[in-house]
């Protein structure tokens, strides 16, 4: 029936002379696939504004039941190194992989996350802004007002094998002026002590930052970070070319989508989880952004049903 629909309107478009627009058609792909979901802070569902917040900050028990759900519908979690080979060099992975990531280090992530993806067998990433994490919970920065884990807690979830703490800048998380607008502080140059860096400057203040990020986890962790995750998805060319200088192998961004073999290494993809979404709605997210797109002509099929035999 497609193929006789697409003859026809493209017979109709040939006869009369006439232009089409047009619309997507999506049809799974049969390309192996690997989706990377993007969590940020758990909290009690009812003790925050989830509408301040974006809708990223998710439920401890709604976070057990996705985690149950996937677990149930055959997904495995892989490493990032896993992902990294899969991407660069095709490396066989088992079936319906997944990648669980968790930006900016919350103490939420150490109290309620990795409990709950110990006990199911799961692993997950967790992308810290290296400044915020406290040598005690109670020693946080006067800036940060939701509590982040320590480095003693950052150690025992990476020595368990079940967390793998990755970096998401030292202290790059935040804006800031240009002279015309405010600026993911990665993006480019900005205005620092009233002064608009220079290139050279701009390109210095990246260097400095991810290294020393790196730096302090192996300090800290005994373990380098692979992983670099972009504050607020703003990588570009430069950041790139830097953190591969540093060390860091790849990269996260914010965009929506799910990753292929062949994809931009420094540019993986993430599904964004909601404070909404179940289990199901994320099976339903994976399924719906792991389709490939073709075009087909755009006719109103209503008013030609007569003509196609519907």
């Amino acid at each position: 029936m497609r193929k006789r629909l697409i003859f026809f309107v493209v017979a109709v478009a040939l006869v009369f002379g006439v232009s089409v627009p047009t619309i997507e058609l999506k049809t799974q792909s049969n390309r192996p696939f690997v989706p990377v979901l993007m969590y940020h802070h758990l909290q009690k569902e009812g003790t925050f504004d989830s509408k301040k917040y974006g809708g990223v900050i998710v439920d401890p028990e709604r976070f057990e039941k996705q985690m149950l759900y996937l677990k149930a519908a055959g997904y495995h979690t892989i490493t990032l190194e896993e992902l990294r080979d899969f991407v660069l060099y095709n490396k066989p992975l088992p079936p319906k992989p997944i990648v669980i990531t968790f930006d900016d280090g919350y103490l939420s992530n150490y109290t309620y996350a990795y409990p709950v993806l110990k006990k199911l067998g799961m692993k997950a990433a967790i992308n810290i802004i290296v400044s915020y994490v406290p040598d005690e919970v109670n020693k946080q920065k006067p800036s940060v007002s939701v509590p982040h884990f320590t480095w003693e807690q950052a150690k025992e979830m990476s020595d368990s094998g079940v967390i793998e703490i990755e970096s998401h800048t030292y202290d790059l998380h935040g804006y800031r002026s240009n002279g015309f607008k405010k600026i993911p502080m990665v993006m480019g140059p900005v205005i620092i002590n009233g002064h608009l860096e220079t290139m050279e400057e701009y390109r210095q203040r990246l260097y400095t930052d991810f290294l020393r990020s790196r730096k302090i986890i192996k300090e800290k962790i005994g373990r380098a970070p692979i992983c670099l995750t972009y504050p607020f998805g703003a990588g570009n060319k430069i950041s790139d070319e830097i953190a591969r200088k540093v060390g860091f192998e790849m990269a996260f961004g914010i965009q929506e989508g799910v990753n292929y073999y062949g994809d931009n290494i420094m540019r993986l993809k993430r599904i964004t989880v909601r404070d909404s979404d179940t289990g199901q709605d994320i099976v339903e997210k994976i399924n719906k952004l792991s389709y490939g797109i073709n075009f087909v002509p755009f006719l109103d099929f209503v008013s030609w049903r007569p003509f196609l035999g519907w």
